[in-house]
């Protein structure tokens, strides 16, 4: 005859089993992206303030802006940056003073918006000095059709923040993956510049993706906290 096991027993016994388990395995299961924004360290601060200086360097191109361009100088001039290894490119972007120069050239023909471009140069030659808290900032070369990996220990509850610019008109998006490889963030607007802002739960590993959907090979600036 087949002994059997009552269903209330099995359960009991697997509620045990689990309850028993680390806590690391129990969460391994879930998305590890927190509702909550958190609150930005100063890494992170420069990481944003640098990606939203290059978008609007991008935009006073465009449209010609002189005063645009002297804000977005200012914006990279305060952010701290430490550079990071090269690995396999030079870098590309411009610094803050390329961009005054740039506001200066935009600035041609009139001589009351030159004399502020030089002033906000003066004030900002400096620059920002990183000792702690800084940005980190490398460059890649990403072949055609390829993908360049990059591997952060993010902590729980404080903002990993990632932006990306590319050298050249080539397609590219950024995405963020969890431990687990879930998707929990990505930027696809084909913009000169890409962000992604992701807070988790519990301290970890996230992957930034950068891909190369062009025929071109292309040159890939990072910064992030």
């Amino acid at each position: 005859m087949r002994n059997t096991v009552p269903a209330r027993l099995v359960l009991a016994i697997a509620a045990t089993a689990l309850s028993a388990l680390p806590a690391g395995a129990m969460q391994d299961k879930r998305v590890n992206l927190s509702d909550n924004m958190g609150e930005a360290t100063p890494a992170a601060q420069a990481v944003e303030t640098l990606a939203l200086g290059y978008r609007l360097a991008d935009h006073a191109r465009s449209a010609r802006d002189a005063r645009a361009m002297i804000v977005a100088a200012r914006m990279l001039a305060s952010a701290p940056v430490d550079s990071g290894e090269r690995l396999s490119a030079p870098d590309f972007d411009p610094a803050a003073q390329a961009l005054f120069t740039e506001a200066a050239t935009l600035a041609a023909g009139d001589a009351e918006l030159r004399r502020e471009v030089e002033g906000a140069r003066a004030e900002e030659s400096r620059g920002t000095i990183c000792k702690l808290h800084c940005a980190i900032r490398n460059v890649h070369f990403v072949p055609a059709g390829t993908n360049w990996r990059v591997r952060f220990a993010a902590r729980g509850g404080e903002p990993l923040v990632v932006g990306v610019r590319r050298d050249s008109a080539t397609g590219m998006d950024l995405k963020i993956y969890d431990e687990n490889d879930n998707l929990v963030c990505q930027d696809l607007s084909q913009n000169v510049t890409l962000y992604c802002r992701v807070t988790p739960i519990w301290s970890g590993p996230f992957f930034a993706v950068v891909t190369n959907h062009g025929e071109r090979d292309v040159r890939v600036a990072m910064v992030a906290n």
